[in-house]
C-alpha cells in the first residue's frame, strides 16, 4: 500500500530502461568487414557471458527506477511487515475536546475542525509506522453523558476502542463526520473513562492525546483535571497536548431569554428578558440584536420536516444595545403581544461571530384564554375576598387573566387534591382552623405547583395552624406562629409602619422610591413568627423563607417560600381594616397582581428545556393517541422525524389514565444509537400530537444549551504544564502536529529503501563498467593497447 496513492503512475518509469535497451539494439547497421569472422568466431564463445552482463546491468536499472518510485509513492507495507516482525503494540487514546466552544471560527475553520485534522494526521501516520498500533477515540460530550447516564463503561462512550490501525481511510470515517457538540463540558469524565481503558488494554506502549482548545475557564486553575490525569501518568504512557485553537476571540453571547413572570394570557402583552453578554476584552457598541415570535396557533396542524419550523413567524423590530462593557451582561426587555391561545416560541439572535452556537437562544411562551382562582373568606361580608377579587378581575376592559371563585369556609370541608387542582392559585382569608384533611390535600396541591396566600387575621387558632400546617412534613407555613402584638408607636412619629424586607422582588416596581412608597400604609397589629431553634437552622429540608415585607420593628409581615415547585406567600395580618389599612392603599394592587403573578409561576409548564436534559411529555390517552413524534431543532432541514409510541401510566394527581414518552440522551448515548447527536442540537424542536378526533396538533419545545462556555480567552501553555506537575506532558499546536506527521514515516523502512537505493546505484555503475569498452593493458611508448570486450557493442548486424 502506498501513502500517496496518486503516484502511483510513475512505476511506468520503471520501463523506460528497457524502451532505451531495445532502441539501442534496433539502431544498429550492417557492415561487411573482413576481419568479422575472427570476431563472429569470439562472439559465439563468449555469447552467453556477455547477455549475462548486459541483462545484470538491465535488472539493476530497473530496479533502481522501481525503489526511487517507491520512495517517492511513501509505500508501508515493509513498514508493516517489519513491526509485525518486531511484535511491538501500542496504543494511542485520543480525546477529542468537542465542548461547543470549540466551534470557535475566529481561524477559519473552526477549533474542532483542527482537531479532527490531527486526528486523521495521526492514523495516516500510523498506518505506515513500524509495529501494531490500536487506537481508541473518545469524544468528551459522549464520556459526559455516559457517566452521568450511570455507565462507567468506557467502550459505551468511545467512538473506537483499541481498533487496530490499517491503511482504510474507512477507519475513523464516522469521527470525521461528527462536528461539535452543543454541550458544556470538561474534560475530567473523558479522562476517568480513558483511564480504565488504558489499564485494560494491553499493549508495551501507551500514548494518551488531548485535542482541545485549552480555554482559561477549564485550565487556568485545573485541579480537577490534574487529579484525573494523575491517575492515567506513568511510565508506559506519555500524554501528549494538541492545541486547536489560534487566539482569544472576541464573543458576544445570548444567556438567556425568558419571560417575565406574569399570567400568561392570550391577549394580554407579555414582556420577555433577554440577556446578553459580552466575552470579550474590549467594549462594544451599537450591538444589533433581533427577535421572532413562530406563532402555533389553532390552525397549524401538519409538522413541515422541509422547514426549520412548522409555525408561523413573526419578525419583530430590531433591538439595539448602545453599550456593552467587557466582561458584563445586560438584560433587554420586550413585549410580544399574541392573540391565540397555546404554546408559541420566542427567538432572539445576534450577529454572527467567532462562535456561532451562543448567538442565537430561544424560549416556549404558554398562553391559556383564563384561569380560576379560589377565593375563600372567613367574613360573612366577605370584605377580604372583596379587595382580592376587585384586583384580580377589575372588569371593564382590563384583562388580567385571572377568573376569582369566591367560596365560604364550607367549601373546605370536603376539598381534596382534585379540588385545588382546579385552580391556578388558592387565597385563604382568616380562616378560623384548616383540619389535616385539608392540610394534607393543600400540601400536595402546593408541591405539584400550586400557589397559596395566606391572609391571616385576628380570628386565627394558631395552635391548629401549627399543628395541621407544619406537622407530617408540611410546610405550609413559613414558620410557627407566635404572638400578636401590636406595633410600637414611633419615638419620632414619622417612621412608616411597614417598610421593605430583605427580599422585596414581589414589590419591584416600588423598590426604586424607598420605604416612602410605602409611608401611608397603616398597621396597629399583626402575627409573629417563632425563630427556629439553632437545630433547626441547618435543616436540609427546611424552605428558605424571604421577609418581602417588615414591620418597623423588625418583624416579619409578608413573607414567600417555595414547597418543592410550588409557592406559598404569608400576610401575618387580615385584610378587613381591623389591623391595617392596607388595601385601600395603592401599593396593594401592585402587591397582590405581582404575588398573583409570582403564585402561578410554580404551574406554569417550563419554557425551555436544557439540551442534555430528557425530553418528556405525557398526553391523556382519552384526548389522545399514543403515536407520537418529535421533529428534533435543526439549522439545515429537513428534520428527521422520530417516532415514538407513548406508555401508560398512571397519574397520581387524577384517576385518569395518561401515557408517557420520554427520550433520554444519556440513555441513547449508551445504547449506541446513532440519532442522539439530532436530540443535542438547540433551536426550536416540536411534539406532534394526534387527537382521538383525528385533528393534529404541533407543541415547539425550546432546546437550549448551558451558558458557560462564551468566554474564548486562552490558557498559557507554559501555566498549564506547570499546573499539571508532577505529570509530564508535551504541547504541540494542531499545525506543528500535522506537519510532524506528514514528514514522519517509516524511518526503519526509508532507511532501508535509502540503502537499497545505494546498492543497487553502486552495483549498476559497476555492470556498466564490466559490460563496457576500456583499455586493459599498457601498448608502446606509455600508452594503451586497445583491447576488444565484446559487451561493448551488438555483433548482431554485422556480415
Amino acid at each position: 500500500m502506498f501513502l500517496y496513492p496518486a503516484l502511483t503512475i510513475g512505476f511506468l518509469f520503471v520501463a523506460v530502461p528497457l524502451l532505451v535497451h531495445l532502441i539501442n539494439m534496433l539502431r544498429h547497421r550492417r557492415q561487411k568487414w573482413a576481419a568479422m569472422d575472427f570476431l563472429l568466431a569470439s562472439y559465439r564463445k563468449q555469447k552467453k557471458w556477455i547477455r549475462l552482463r548486459q541483462l545484470l546491468l538491465l535488472l539493476s536499472r530497473l530496479a533502481v527506477a522501481a525503489v526511487l518510485i517507491a520512495m517517492l509513492c511513501g509505500w508501508n507495507g515493509g513498514g508493516q511487515m517489519l513491526g509485525m516482525l518486531g511484535g511491538t503494540t501500542t496504543h494511542h487514546v485520543v480525546i477529542l475536546d468537542d465542548s461547543y466552544s470549540m466551534g470557535d471560527a475566529s481561524g477559519g475553520a473552526t477549533a474542532y475542525a483542527r482537531a479532527l485534522e490531527a486526528l486523521q494526521e495521526l492514523t495516516r501516520r500510523l498506518a505506515t509506522d513500524d509495529g501494531n498500533h490500536q487506537l481508541t477515540v473518545m469524544r468528551s460530550s459522549r464520556a459526559a453523558l455516559t457517566l452521568r447516564g450511570g455507565s462507567e463503561s468506557g467502550d459505551s462512550a468511545a467512538d473506537l476502542s483499541a481498533q487496530t490501525v490499517t491503511s482504510d481511510s474507512r477507519l475513523i470515517s464516522r469521527v470525521m463526520s461528527t462536528s461539535a457538540s452543543s454541550l458544556l463540558t470538561d474534560l475530567v469524565p473523558a479522562l476517568d473513562l480513558a483511564t480504565e481503558l488504558i489499564q485494560s488494554t494491553p499493549a508495551d506502549r501507551k500514548v494518551l492525546y488531548i485535542a482541545s482548545d485549552f480555554r482559561d475557564r477549564d485550565w487556568a486553575a485545573p485541579q480537577r483535571l490534574a487529579e484525573a490525569m494523575r491517575g492515567i501518568s506513568g511510565d508506559d504512557v506519555s500524554i501528549r497536548m494538541i492545541d486547536c485553537a489560534v487566539g482569544n476571540a472576541a464573543n458576544l453571547s445570548v444567556v438567556d431569554v425568558s419571560p417575565a413572570q406574569d399570567v400568561w394570557v392570550a391577549g394580554v402583552p407579555v414582556v420577555i428578558n433577554a440577556k446578553v453578554r459580552n466575552n470579550g476584552p474590549s467594549d462594544v457598541n451599537n450591538v444589533s440584536l433581533d427577535s421572532r415570535v413562530y406563532h402555533y396557533p389553532n390552525e397549524v396542524t401538519q409538522p413541515d420536516p422541509t422547514l426549520v419550523t412548522s409555525g408561523r413567524v413573526e419578525s419583530l423590530p430590531a433591538l439595539v444595545i448602545e453599550s456593552l462593557p467587557a466582561g458584563e451582561e445586560v438584560t433587554v426587555a420586550f413585549q410580544v403581544f399574541i392573540a391565540e391561545q397555546g404554546v408559541h416560541a420566542i427567538e432572539v439572535s445576534l450577529p454572527e461571530d467567532a462562535l456561532a452556537i451562543d448567538n442565537k437562544r430561544t424560549c416556549t411562551l404558554p398562553l391559556s384564554d383564563s384561569e380560576k382562582v379560589l377565593v375563600i373568606d372567613a367574613d360573612p361580608e366577605a370584605r377580604g375576598a372583596y379587595h382580592v377579587a376587585s384586583v384580580l378581575d377589575p372588569g371593564s376592559q382590563v384583562r388580567i387573566g385571572a377568573i376569582p371563585d369566591v367560596q365560604p369556609p364550607a367549601f373546605l370541608r370536603s376539598a381534596t387534591l382534585e379540588t385545588f387542582a382546579a385552580y391556578r392559585a388558592v387565597y385563604l382569608i382568616n380562616i378560623p382552623e384548616i383540619n389535616e384533611n385539608v392540610a394534607d390535600a393543600l400540601d400536595r396541591y402546593v408541591r405539584r405547583g400550586g400557589g397559596v396566600m395566606w391572609f391571616l387575621g385576628d380570628d386565627i387558632q394558631r395552635d391548629a395552624y401549627n399543628r395541621n400546617l407544619l406537622s407530617a412534613g408540611r410546610q405550609l407555613l413559613p414558620m410557627p406562629l407566635g404572638e400578636t402584638k401590636p406595633v410600637a408607636p414611633s419615638d419620632e412619629g414619622t417612621t412608616a409602619d411597614v417598610v421593605f424586607g430583605d427580599s422585596p422582588e414581589l414589590l419591584a416596581p416600588l423598590k426604586t422610591a424607598g420605604d416612602a412608597a410605602l409611608s401611608l400604609i397603616g398597621l396597629s397589629r399583626s402575627w409573629t413568627l417563632e425563630t427556629p431553634g439553632l437545630e433547626a437552622t441547618d435543616d436540609p429540608n427546611r424552605p428558605r423563607v424571604k421577609t418581602v415585607l417588615k414591620r418597623r420593628d423588625g418583624n416579619a409581615f409578608v413573607t414567600q417560600h417555595d414547597v418543592e415547585r410550588g409557592r406559598v406567600i404569608t400576610v401575618l395580618s387580615g385584610i378587613d381594616g381591623q389591623w391595617t389599612n392596607w388595601p385601600g392603599d395603592p401599593t396593594f394592587v401592585v402587591f397582590l397582581l405581582q404575588a398573583n403573578a409570582d403564585l402561578w409561576s410554580g404551574a406554569a409548564p417550563p419554557t425551555r428545556r436544557f439540551i442534555d436534559e430528557p425530553v418528556e411529555r405525557t398526553i391523556a390517552l382519552d384526548q389522545y393517541a399514543p403515536q407520537v413524534m418529535y421533529l428534533p431543532a435543526t439549522e439545515q432541514p429537513p428534520r428527521v422525524p422520530i417516532e415514538m409510541v407513548a406508555e401508560p401510566i398512571q397519574s397520581d394527581a387524577t384517576a385518569e389514565t395518561v401515557a408517557q414518552v420520554v427520550l433520554d440522551p444519556m440513555e441513547m448515548v449508551i445504547a449506541g444509537e446513532s440519532n442522539v447527536s439530532d436530540l443535542l442540537q438547540p433551536g426550536i424542536s416540536e411534539w406532534a400530537f394526534t387527537q382521538t378526533d383525528g385533528r393534529r396538533s404541533i407543541i415547539p419545545v425550546a432546546s437550549v444549551i448551558r451558558s458557560g462556555e462564551g468566554n474564548l480567552k486562552r490558557a498559557d501553555a507554559a501555566v498549564i504544564q506547570q499546573n499539571l506537575l508532577p505529570v509530564d506532558v508535551r504541547f504541540l499546536s494542531s499545525e506543528a502536529w500535522n506537519a510532524e506527521n506528514q514528514t514522519a514515516g517509516s524511518s526503519k523502512l526509508t532507511l532501508f529503501l535509502l540503502g537499497l537505493l545505494g546498492l543497487l546505484l553502486a552495483a549498476e555503475q559497476a555492470l556498466a563498467y564490466w559490460a563496457s569498452y576500456h583499455t586493459s593493458s599498457t601498448g608502446i611508448g606509455g600508452g594503451k593497447r586497445p583491447a576488444s570486450h565484446l559487451g561493448a557493442f551488438s555483433l548482431r548486424g554485422a556480415r
